[in-house]
Parts: C-alpha cells; sequence; structure tokens
C-alpha cells in the first residue's frame, strides 16, 4: 500500500504487531468470545444459581425461554417464556427466578387477533360525550359543542344537541326518544316487552319539577318535585332510577311498578358514570363535584340502602367488574399505588385485595381475571395467574395513552380515551 509516496507493507505490520503484543491480543479475543458467550447465553450465569420452572401449555405449543427452545438450564434472573400455537396464537410471560426457587407457569392457548373499530361521532362536529351499557347494547351519545356564554350571540348558553346510537352485533339503531327528551328518557326490551321512560316538565322549556311517564308499567306518572337529571331503567326493566338536582348535588330516588318513589343516596355534585349489577338488584353511580369525586355503591333490592365506597382520581367509573353480587375496581391509595378492591352488596364496605394496575378486567368462568393492560408502549389483553400477568394478544390499533379505560360485557370490550372509543369483540371467548 502506498501512501503519500511512502510503502507501507501491512503483513510485515500485522506481523510486527502480533510479535510484540500476542499475549495483550490473546486476553482480548477470550474477552470478547467470553462476552459475546454471556450475551448469547451460551454460557450461562452460573453464578446466579441455579432455577426449577415447570411450564403447563397447550400439546401443540412450541415453547421457547428467552429466545431459546425449550427445555433448557435455567439460572436466576429474569426470563420470557412464550408459547406459540400452529395457527398463529401465543401466549407469553415475563418472570423474574431466585435461587433455587421452583416456579409453575400455566400458559394458556392464547387468543385470536380481536376485531378493533374506533367509534365515531354520530355527526361531524360533534364529539362523543357519554358511553354506557344498556339492553344489550353500547349507547354512544354524541353531543356538539356548545357554544360560550359570553359570546353574545342570541344561541349562546343553550344545550348543545345529542345524537345517541346502540350499537351491537344487529347493527347500530338510532335512539331518537332520547335525543327527543334531551337525555332525559330511556328505553329497555325485557323479553318481548318494550319499556319506555320519558320525562316531561311542568312547563315545556322548563324544568321545575314534572312527572315521568312510564310506559309499559300501568301505573301513573311518577310525579318530581326537582330538576330532572338522568332516566335508567334496571337491567330487567323492573325498576327506575331518578336523578333529581338539589342544592348541593344529585338526590337519587328507585321507581318499582307500584308505590311511591324510595330515596336512595344523595351524591355530591354531578353524576359522571352509572353501572348496574346485572341482575339490577344495585347500582354504582360516579359523582364529582369541583375537585372531588366519589364512587356510591347503592344496594335496591329488597329495600334500597347505599354507601360511599371509594373516591377515585378521574371522572367517571375506574376499571371496574361484577363477580355476581359483589363489585371490584381499581383505585390508588394515597401513595399512588393502585390496589383492587372489592365490596359485596350485603354490607357495602370496600375491601383492599391486592395491588393490581389494569385498564379494565373481567371474571372469566373458571375465577380467572382477564385485564387490559400497558406494557412496553402497548396495550395488551391477558389474564392473572397469582401475582403473574399472562399475556394473550396486543391490541393494534389502540394506543397506550395515560387516561385509557375500559369496560367488558361478555366477549366485548369498550375502550374509551379521551373522546375517542374502540369496540373490541373477541373472537374467541372462553367465558
Amino acid at each position: 500500500m502506498i501512501i503519500a509516496d511512502h510503502r507501507i507493507n501491512m503483513d510485515a505490520l500485522l506481523a510486527r504487531i502480533v510479535f510484540r503484543w500476542h499475549w495483550k491480543i490473546v486476553a482480548c479475543m477470550l474477552a470478547l468470545l467470553a462476552l459475546f458467550g454471556l450475551a448469547s447465553g451460551t454460557i450461562p450465569p452460573f453464578w446466579r444459581g441455579r432455577a426449577t420452572l415447570h411450564i403447563q401449555s397447550p400439546p401443540e405449543a412450541l415453547i421457547t425461554v428467552d429466545g431459546r427452545h425449550w427445555p433448557v438450564d435455567l439460572y436466576a434472573g429474569d426470563h420470557t417464556i412464550v408459547a406459540a400455537l400452529p395457527d398463529g396464537r401465543r401466549s407469553w410471560v415475563n418472570l423474574t427466578l431466585g435461587a433455587s426457587e421452583t416456579r409453575e407457569v400455566v400458559l394458556p392457548p392464547g387468543l385470536p387477533a380481536p376485531r378493533e373499530q374506533q367509534l365515531p361521532a354520530a355527526a361531524p362536529g360533534m364529539h362523543i360525550d357519554m358511553i354506557w351499557r344498556a339492553d344489550g347494547a353500547w349507547r354512544l351519545q354524541s353531543a356538539a359543542m356548545p357554544l360560550p356564554e359570553d359570546d353574545g350571540s342570541e344561541e349562546a348558553g343553550i344545550v348543545a344537541a345529542t345524537q345517541t346510537v346502540a350499537i351491537s352485533a344487529r347493527g347500530i339503531e338510532r335512539l331518537t326518544t332520547i335525543d327527543a327528551y334531551r337525555g332525559l328518557a330511556d328505553m329497555i326490551h325485557a323479553g318481548s316487552t318494550r319499556y319506555e321512560a320519558v320525562y316531561e316538565p311542568h312547563r315545556p322549556g322548563m324544568q321545575s319539577g314534572g312527572q315521568v311517564l312510564v310506559h309499559g308499567w300501568n301505573r301513573a306518572p311518577v310525579v318530581t318535585e326537582g330538576d330532572v337529571s338522568l332516566v335508567r331503567f334496571a337491567p330487567d326493566g323492573a325498576g327506575l332510577l331518578l336523578a333529581e338536582r338539589a342544592a348541593a348535588g344529585e338526590q337519587i330516588s328507585y321507581v318499582t311498578r307500584s308505590g311511591p318513589p324510595a330515596p336512595v343516596v344523595a351524591v355530591p355534585g354531578s353524576i359522571t358514570g352509572l353501572v348496574w349489577q346485572p341482575g339490577g338488584d344495585a347500582v354504582v353511580i360516579a359523582s364529582r363535584m369541583g375537585n372531588e369525586r366519589t364512587l356510591t355503591l347503592a344496594r335496591l333490592r329488597p329495600a334500597p340502602v347505599a354507601a360511599v365506597i371509594a373516591e377515585p382520581p378521574a371522572d367517571g367509573l375506574p376499571p371496574h367488574t361484577w363477580a355476581g353480587h359483589d363489585f371490584l375496581w381499581i383505585a390508588p391509595d394515597d401513595d399512588g399505588t393502585p390496589w383492587l378492591w372489592r365490596a359485596d352488596t350485603g354490607t357495602l364496605l370496600p375491601e383492599r385485595q391486592g395491588t393490581l394496575e389494569a385498564r379494565a378486567l373481567t371474571m372469566l368462568a373458571d375465577g380467572t381475571m382477564r385485564v387490559v393492560v400497558e406494557h412496553a408502549g402497548q396495550v395488551v389483553i391477558g389474564r392473572m395467574q397469582g401475582e403473574l400477568l399472562i399475556g394473550e394478544v396486543v391490541l393494534q390499533s389502540v394506543p397506550a395513552t395515560g387516561d385509557l379505560v375500559g369496560e367488558w360485557h361478555g366477549a366485548e370490550l369498550l375502550l374509551r380515551s379521551g373522546e375517542r372509543a374502540w369496540l373490541i369483540t373477541m373472537a374467541d371467548d372462553d367465558r
């Protein structure tokens, strides 16, 4: 090689380097080989101590541990176990093993890729205002942005118009009755019977007392003294929940086919969410007044009684599910650590169950809890096995935002973040 009229003999230069520094070169090569062996797993981390792992999975699943085919020698440390099925389903778990520890992991078959749909607002210029479950469908209410009260126009301060639709496996249905009464109406089917309740104020255009007409009950109208703000049927159509505005919040009453409305509880501020116990015997109400939020559990049958069970950090309902007559939800403690809580409709007393951070949860038929979590920047559906999270499928179209929260109903999962919402339909429901 000739550089700037100088001839450099590379063979002689390399021979001289090797001759003078051959022991240093050999030591460096051995060190590089050792580092490569540790990084690739060829040299096991024997200094950590051995650990024993028993894995149960479907017979046709291909098991890998840290990318290597099972079985392999395991040592203490962090490990990733994956069970992949020929049809593309997979389940996985990340766990930490200690020296001389023996663990058993059961990996389910995993879930097929679900159907993911982003729910749009009802019309251009509207935003999703409220979503709730009723009559076997998701009810999505869209509202126009109201004009500010001080913009000087004649339309300022007028309540924004709404459009409400029911989304189910049957398709999309426009609920014109609810919109015609500005949300102060409800309808439900119980068997072949259709029930409908509408609120009519005494004076047109004003809400200072009025009456609630319940079609299908064959009873006299329910006379109200205050301004009705919410009308909701129980899931079986045998009861009706009314909320009337009071000086410090909302007065909740329970109405049946006969008899006057029975007072249930007064919640502070305004109602931001409501979920019925599937049998209609109880209801959980989320409310807010200023920066204070409350979660109230009310048992309605045989006699109404209620109690505050939590003070959630955000508006609306926290991640929750019903397990028979037990209501389960996730809320942080004073230190910000998320915990799983339980309250039954008999005692109405909240009980702390254990730490759990999830965006949605439900109970499977075998008593296993299925959850939606954020992991490594992705939204993952999995199940809890003790304190271990077993991943089952990744949601591709749902971003892992901090305010993401969801609710399960059967094979359907409704996730919401801000004014965006997604309907996730599971292809395989093992509940």
